[in-house]
């Protein structure tokens, strides 16, 4: 059974925090507190943000945890005090890691060392979901945190609207994909990440988080979000980007659908069929933003979005945005990421060209438009350009890999 409680307002009115309230007595709880408004490095950061987020959502996340007054600083080591006292845990120090929108994240020092305090940002079915994936994953030996039991034994302490778990503390240092030996060792580890999850079953009453077979929909969805964004286009005859949109969209969007197609007739629909009787985790967000290399073994230290799913799903999130930043295509980065992979879990033929099938959609030109027509943001129109280029090499090198197979 988890600590359930009603929880202030203050914590259901989270970023606002009006209803906290420090006095002389909530100082003097046998806590020690610091306070911090620099944000810290995230090989420091146990459950922080993924690096594969676009660069300008990082900046300004950042700028908004570094617009922390001392004051509401001060207010969320209170809270992580206050919800420690369901833990059985001799508190020393406090320290505020995350603090912006996205989870609360603090660093704990206890005397038996380091732990780590986070605030789920997930509504809570999903959060049940990889809570208990991890639990599942750690006891069975696999390297992630360790999630500590409250008091009455639960994994979780809720109050009011969010759970709130306490892990081991990962010290390590953060992966370089630019290094050739980092890029092996991301690869291995997502490999066994893979292969560890593969028989877990959440227990009776959490709810199951599932993607299987959901990738048709999606395709579909984002060609008719491609679609609809012509009609925006249309509308701004003066901007260059909305211009170079109009000129080229037709053809991938028509590309894209001819993909779910292929992807209807391979392997997938058979694939998902096994894998619902035998599932695996897919981690969904998988990158150096969390993942540790600690004594020589790679850790993977945030699970929040973890779903069961294709392995490869993890693979293409992992390697297309990565051949995306080389600025042009680079066909030995890519063998070697999948090779190293395959070192630890080979995939068959025909898993592969589903991998390829899916890695044909034109993901990043999509989201190279959402960034416009979606999030609203401006970009110049060689951003675009780019995208339509590296979406045409890609095309080109993975229709080669299939015809191969």
């Amino acid at each position: 059974m988890q600590n359930k409680t009603p929880g202030p307002p203050l914590l259901n009115n989270f970023p606002e925090l009006k209803s906290i309230q420090l006095t002389a007595d909530d100082k003097d709880n046998g806590h020690s507190t610091k306070s911090t408004k620099k944000t810290t490095t995230r090989a420091q950061i146990a459950m922080s943000k993924s690096v594969k987020r676009p660069e300008k959502e990082e900046e300004e996340d950042k700028e908004k945890e570094n617009d922390l007054t001392p004051e509401m600083t001060e207010k969320l080591i209170k809270l992580a005090s206050t919800i420690l006292h369901y833990w059985d845990i001799s508190v020393q120090e406090i320290e505020l890691i995350q603090g912006g929108q996205m989870a609360l994240v603090w660093k704990i020092i206890t005397d038996k060392g380091p732990l780590c305090l986070k605030r789920i940002h997930r509504p809570e079915k999903k959060a049940l979901f990889s809570i208990h994936a991890q639990d599942y994953l750690a006891k069975k030996g696999s390297r992630v945190p360790g999630i500590i039991p409250n008091k009455e034994g639960g994994l979780y302490t809720k109050q009011g609207p969010f759970l709130f778990v306490v892990y081991d503390w990962i010290i390590g240092r953060p992966f370089d994909l630019t290094v050739p030996e980092d890029q092996a060792w991301i690869m291995k580890g997502l490999a066994q990440y893979h292969l560890d999850s593969v028989g877990y079953l959440p227990e009776e009453g959490i709810p199951v988080f599932s993607k299987l077979g959901e990738w048709p929909k999606h395709y579909i969805k984002r060609c008719q979000q491609m679609e609809s964004w012509k009609q925006i286009a249309a509308g701004t005859p003066d901007d260059s980007f909305s211009q170079l949109y109009l000129s080229e969209i037709d053809q991938h969007i028509e590309h894209g659908r001819s993909v779910l197609k292929e992807l209807q007739e391979s392997y997938y629909p058979e694939w998902v069929a096994k894998c619902e009787l035998k599932p695996n985790l897919c981690h969904q967000d998988y990158g150096t933003g969390n993942t540790l290399l600690s004594n020589d073994q790679i850790w993977i230290i945030d699970l929040d979005t973890t779903t069961y799913d294709l392995p490869i799903r993890d693979l293409r999130k992992v390697i297309i945005p990565l051949m995306g930043d080389q600025g042009a295509w680079d066909q030995e980065l890519f063998n070697h990421m999948l090779a190293s992979y395959e070192s630890v879990a080979p995939l068959s033929m025909q898993q592969k060209k589903v991998m390829f099938i899916d890695m044909l959609f034109p993901y990043e030109l999509y989201e190279t438009a959402n960034e416009k027509f979606g999030r609203k943001n401006e970009l110049p129109p060689e951003e675009l350009m780019q995208a339509f280029d590296y979406e045409k090499r890609k095309g080109e090198e993975i229709t080669s890999m299939i015809s191969s197979l």
